[in-house]
């Protein structure tokens, strides 16, 4: 069974919102964590591979045995619990308010999108409920652009279609998204994408926890070719089952006129925030992709 496949398809995401939807919370966590658990028996799946060799990176090889086993079950049921919230308050914006607390670099954020002032890209690892803090921002009024995966599967696609509902722009990457994203960048607009999903097949690295890490680089392209800063936002989930949106300081771009340099340092200052967001809450980072799979061979 491609667990990989099925979590990504229509039917991976219907059964999740009709789980969500049918549920109370104390139901619906209880249930989350058996499914958790169930996918952790497949120790050998894809996800339950990503899971382990990127916790296993990220604590700089510190984590290894049963400790790191811990750390994988760990992470599936938060992600679990992401879920069970993301699609349980969907249709509740002021729930997903009162859920959400956004600091205050964030409703900053959210005021100069209104106004068309200078331009930034907003970078996002895949901590937490990253859905449901970008929903929140949506509602609270945040006008932006997000760039979502290219080629996306049908459960991808359905998960944009409602993201949507919160009054975000969501389209796969490409060519032409691309070109109005830099547009809506010169005029002041906000543009939002992943930063740490790796990039199959690409040969040039960044170096990512000590490691090289095939990740992308097109937001550093954008934001120097609109000579805007980024920022990184992420979220987490506090000890009350409430979720923190939080901002980076703005980062603003290098450039030297050796574009290829200032692109990759542009890019390594971006990621040591990225680092330094993921390093507060490791257990959080609910990234289901080896970002360095050559390690792999290090844990068996």
């Amino acid at each position: 069974m491609d667990l990989q496949a099925f979590t990504n398809s229509r039917y991976g995401v219907a059964l999740a919102l009709f789980l969500a939807r049918s549920l109370p919370p104390w139901a619906g966590y209880w249930v989350g964590r058996r499914l958790a658990n169930l996918i952790y028996r497949f120790r050998h799946s894809t996800i339950v591979q990503a899971v382990r060799v990127n916790q296993y990176v990220v604590s700089r090889g510190k984590l290894r045995g049963a400790a790191l086993e811990a750390r994988v079950r760990q992470v599936l049921h938060h992600g679990a619990r992401c879920q069970y919230d993301f699609y349980h308050y969907l249709a509740d914006p002021q729930a997903i308010r009162a859920k959400v607390h956004l600091d205050e670099k964030a409703l900053d954020l959210i005021q100069r999108s209104q106004k068309a002032q200078r331009g930034v890209v907003v970078v996002a690892p895949h901590l937490s409920n990253f859905d449901l803090g970008m929903l929140a921002m949506g509602y609270s009024g945040l006008q932006a652009l997000v760039l979502a995966i290219a080629s996306p599967t049908s459960g991808y696609q359905w998960q944009n279609e409602i993201r949507q509902r919160s009054g975000l722009e969501v389209t796969p990457i490409g060519p032409d998204t691309l070109r109005d994203a830099l547009r809506r960048l010169r005029q002041g607009g906000v543009v939002a994408t992943g930063v740490d999903r790796p990039v199959p097949g690409k040969k040039e690295t960044l170096t990512f926890f000590g490691r090289p890490a095939a990740l992308p680089v097109g937001h550093v392209r954008m934001a120097m070719d609109a000579q805007v800063p980024i920022q990184v936002i992420s979220i987490s989930m506090t000890p009350d089952g409430q979720y923190h949106l939080r901002l980076s300081e703005p980062i603003e771009m290098e450039q030297t006129g050796d574009r290829k340099r200032d692109i990759r340092a542009n890019a390594q200052q971006v990621l040591a925030e990225v680092e330094a967001h993921i390093c507060q809450h490791p257990e959080q980072w609910l990234m289901y992709y080896p970002v360095w799979p050559d390690a792999l061979q290090e844990l068996t």
